[in-house]
């Protein structure tokens, strides 16, 4: 096994990670625009939360960002089900998860933790904190 960043046999450099479309909770220090980009040309279905401050705020967020129908629940449940009916790689970039988790720490926990067992399932989810 090659060392990321290190040649695989061949030539090419081993993708790793989100590069190699595998979910996960990843945290990149880059501008949201250069990642939304580099996950689209990757295969990705990419949305990105703006900023948010109050838990119903992600909720009606995540609806927007996913395009998801208006009465689409905003609770852990209505979570879990919207990310366990993608059908796709999908990466939830969100740029702004300090502001919340700094207000709402008991929330953003919760929601991470939904978000984390959900990205280890498949297909591929993916959440990006820049």
């Amino acid at each position: 096994m090659t060392a990321p960043g290190m040649t695989a046999p061949g030539g090419e450099p081993e993708r790793t990670g989100l590069a190699a479309g595998r979910g996960g909770v990843y945290r990149v220090v880059a501008a949201a625009d250069d990642v939304e980009t580099q996950l689209a040309s990757d295969g990705w279905r990419v949305a990105v939360l703006p900023e948010v401050a109050r838990s119903r705020d992600f909720y009606a967020a995540l609806r927007t960002s996913l395009d998801l129908p208006d009465w689409t629940g905003a609770n852990l449940d209505a979570l879990w089900d919207v990310l366990t009916d993608m059908t796709e790689p999908t990466a939830l970039v969100w740029p702004s998860h300090a502001m919340f988790a700094v207000a709402r720490p008991g929330p953003w926990r919760r929601i991470l933790d939904v978000l984390e067992e959900r990205a280890a399932q498949d297909p591929p989810f993916a959440v990006v904190l820049t």
